[in-house]
């Protein structure tokens, strides 16, 4: 896997959206996150956030689920995997040929129909 390149990064913190470290676990994978001074879909519960290490940069006030982002072997994949124990019936994994797909994807998440993220409320 690979780091995931600045200029797909800046797409998405030029939306509001907040980029963790690359985390080495993941495959330098990043977390994408909404913060809650970002307009955009959202959750009525409370959400977990990542836990900052070292000099990591430090997750902010969220108000979303937050989702993976990573490159592996040629593919881009939206991970929004909540559940413990396999897949839950609003999480999803997302594979895209390309760095603009997947950031459609996670914009269409944060931003697009409300009804998608309304899945992750329960």
């Amino acid at each position: 896997m690979a780091l995931i390149d600045e200029k797909t990064l800046n797409a998405l913190r030029a939306r509001g959206l907040h980029i963790s470290s690359p985390i080495a676990a993941f495959g330098d994978g990043v977390y994408v996150c909404k913060p809650t001074s970002t307009p955009g879909n959202k959750l009525t519960r409370p959400v977990g956030q990542y836990i900052a290490i070292d000099d990591d940069v430090p997750c902010p006030d969220i108000d979303a689920p937050m989702l993976r982002l990573l490159s592996e072997n040629g593919k881009w994949i939206v991970d929004a995997q909540d559940s413990a124990g396999g897949m839950g019936g609003a999480d999803f994994v997302n594979e895209w040929s390309s760095a603009e797909d997947a950031i459609a994807d996670i914009c269409d998440f944060y931003f697009g129909d409300p009804a998608r993220m309304a899945k992750k409320e329960r």
